[in-house]
Order: structure tokens, then C-alpha cells, then sequence
């Protein structure tokens, strides 16, 4: 996963979800890329190849692919062809609020079966998610725009489980790790500006040091200091390319100690923050 560019939520979007429609002139280029929040993307046209871990599939009109959180993917576009694709964004808290105990969306995110990460719909099916997307886009309410475009999310979540869900549930102990990671994201996010412990990581989850560690590296592939470093670095970059001065968005994503901060700066991006900085 070293090759992968880690993207945070934070940098991504703001509120715990995103959406937005994607072509050729607005496409996202990161390439191998892998990230803290679930994604799904419906292609509603021919868009190339796509990329997941060791796997490879050509996207057409119809297919909905559902991106796990931390499994590095990209898109090869076809540059030469028009296409759209709708993409969400969205957090694993939000999408444990929108499951039931009957429908759990992590159902369909987790590789439950052989057909995922790829689904297709045919034209029929497309529809509703059709008439969704032109709901969506439709929006223009002063006030309370994210409740609607919630119901619409929520929706359209309903869609992807009826018509993806193969009739495999993960189990109770999955969903309950699932909630463990969810607060523990959720606690690095609010303090990632001050020394975040294991110990403290710990008592957030009443879970012991060992248990947390194990299970996030177990989830996410990667230790919790990794992830936090990673996290920190990539959201210094964003500081950095808004124009705040290296030192202060070293302090403010959390490092104190510049030589350290450029060292973990050089080894995640590749380059040193003086350089980064240059380069926008």
C-alpha cells in the first residue's frame, strides 16, 4: 500500500458525506489512491479501466462499484470519450445510522461475495437511479438542502442494497468492529492537533491497547501510528497548498517538532514541505 496516495475525509469534504458528478474535464486524478470513508460510484457511461487492489475491470454504463474503506483503487479514464459518473462519499458513521438490523449496508461494502466490487445493472434497473441523480441535481431549496439531499442519499442506498445484497450478512462481531473504528476515527479527528496515545485510544473504545491495535491493523491493513501520521501529513498538505505557512500547518495538524514533521513530510509525499509548497 506504500505506492497508494492516502486521501483523509477531511480533505475530501466537510459534512460526513459528499456527492458529485464526474467527467473527463472534471475527473479525479490522484491515481492509486485509498481513503478512511466508504465510496460508491455508478457509471453511466463507458469510463475505462478500474483499479481495485490486485483486481481490474472495465467500468460500462450501468455498473456500480462499491470502494471499501483503505483499499487502494483508481481510475484509468478514457480521456478520448465522454462519460459521467455519479460518485457518493460517505462515512462509516452515516452509513451505520442508515442500516437497520434487518438491512445492514455493510453488507454490500464488505466483500460478502464473488461479484464484488463490481455490480451491473441493466437499462430497466438504471432508471430509478436515473430519476434519483436528476432529483439530486434538481435540488435548489435556500434551506435545509442537506436534509433532501440526505432522503435522496438514503434512497438511493436502498437501491444499492436490494438490488447488490447477495444474501450474505456480515456477521455481529463485524458490525460491532465496525462501530469500534468509527469512534476511534472519530476521536483522531477531533483531537488530531494534540498528542493522541494509545492509552487514550484505548479508554475512548473501554477495549484494551492490544485488542485496539489489533483490530485496527486487521481492518485497515496499516497500525493506528501510521494512520495517524498519514493522516496528519496529508491534511498539512492541504494547508500548505491554501497558502498557510509550513510551520504553522505542521502545528496545527499536531507536530511540534519541525525536524520530525519534515522527515515523516519527505517520507509520505515524497518530497520536502519547502518543495510541496513550490510546486503550487
Amino acid at each position: 500500500m506504500s505506492h497508494a496516495l492516502f486521501l483523509s475525509q477531511a480533505s475530501v469534504y466537510q459534512d460526513d458525506y459528499s456527492c458529485i458528478l464526474r467527467n473527463p474535464q472534471n475527473e479525479f486524478d490522484y491515481g492509486l489512491h485509498y481513503h478512511d470513508f466508504y465510496e460508491c460510484v455508478i457509471y453511466l457511461g463507458n469510463a475505462g479501466a478500474f483499479r481495485i487492489e490486485d483486481g481490474e475491470y472495465l467500468v460500462k454504463r450501468g455498473d456500480i462499484v462499491l470502494i471499501d474503506m483503505f483499499k487502494p483503487h483508481m481510475l484509468a479514464h478514457s480521456k478520448n470519450c465522454f462519460y459521467e459518473r455519479f460518485s457518493l462519499s460517505i462515512n462509516l458513521s452515516l452509513l451505520i445510522s442508515f442500516s437497520t438490523s434487518h438491512s445492514n449496508l455493510l453488507d454490500v461494502f464488505h466483500n460478502c461475495n464473488d461479484r464484488h466490487p463490481i455490480y451491473h445493472l441493466d437499462e430497466n434497473q438504471l432508471q430509478k437511479y436515473l430519476f434519483l441523480l436528476d432529483k439530486y441535481k434538481e435540488i435548489n431549496l435556500e434551506k435545509g438542502k442537506d436534509i433532501l439531499e440526505k432522503a435522496l442519499i438514503h434512497q438511493l442506498l436502498a437501491y444499492i442494497y436490494s438490488d447488490c445484497y447477495s444474501g450474505s450478512h456480515v456477521d455481529e462481531k463485524e458490525s460491532q468492529h465496525a462501530e469500534t473504528i468509527v469512534q476511534l476515527l472519530q476521536y483522531i479527528n477531533r483531537h488530531l492537533s494534540e498528542e493522541i496515545t494509545l492509552e487514550q485510544l484505548a479508554a475512548q473504545v473501554n477495549y484494551s491497547e492490544f485488542y485496539v491495535s489489533r483490530l485496527f491493523k486487521k481492518i485497515s491493513g496499516k497500525t493506528l501510528t501510521s494512520y495517524i501520521q498519514e493522516k496528519r501529513i496529508e491534511e498539512a498538505s492541504c494547508l500548505i497548498r491554501s497558502g498557510l505557512p509550513i510551520h504553522q500547518a505542521a502545528e496545527q495538524v499536531g507536530f511540534n517538532n519541525y525536524s520530525y514533521f519534515y522527515k515523516t513530510f519527505k517520507k509520505i509525499i515524497g518530497c520536502s514541505p519547502a518543495d510541496y509548497a513550490g510546486s503550487f
